[in-house]
């Protein structure tokens, strides 16, 4: 997690150094196949107003939907 912090501090300092706005999340997908890596980024607010979910459920969520689409 120290790791992740530190590289967001990085995009976030990059972003205001630039004048451009700092994306609500980023994704990345590393396919071990292909070697390769994608990101996705949004801009908009990525928000859930849900009272059970946490940050880790939308998460593995995410997880679990990518891992469905490499497996076929």
């Amino acid at each position: 997690m120290n790791i992740i912090n530190e590289d967001i501090e990085k995009i976030h300092k990059l972003c205001n150094e630039y004048k451009r706005p700092m994306p609500t999340e980023i994704k990345l997908i590393y396919d071990v196949k292909k070697n390769s890596l994608k990101a996705e980024y949004k801009y908009d607010m990525v928000y859930s107003n849900d009272p059970i979910k946490t940050a880790y459920d939308v998460a593995m969520e995410w997880f679990e939907k990518i891992k469905v689409e490499y497996e076929s």
